[in-house]
């Protein structure tokens, strides 16, 4: 038997701990390539691994549709407090380090 990779990667996503690696992999990508397309779509994956994203938007006050297009990319460029809404409702947050000299 075999299986497609989406079907391993949502299966793989039920795990909260493969979750954080999950998002921070993607995350790291996007702050090196600056192409948040991706990452939204990991943020989606992510979403619909713990529960629909209609729920989900309904948890963190947006409009379903108005996230559905963000997580697409279908919309301009999100502002860091609408990233940091969508992650605070998946329970992360963003924090910034200095680098070191």
């Amino acid at each position: 038997m075999t299986i497609n990779h989406s079907d391993f990667v949502n299966t793989w996503l039920q795990d909260e701990e493969n979750q954080n690696i999950f998002l921070r992999d993607s995350l790291l990508e996007f702050a090196e390539d600056g192409d948040y397309s991706e990452f939204f779509r990991s943020l989606e994956q992510v979403i619909k691994a713990r529960t629909t994203v209609k729920q989900f938007a309904e948890k963190i006050g947006m409009q379903r549709t108005s996230l559905v297009d963000l997580l697409h990319c279908r919309t301009k460029a999100p502002t860091i407090s609408t990233i940091n809404k969508i992650l605070d409702g998946l329970g992360y947050e963003i924090k910034i380090q200095l680098k070191s000299a």
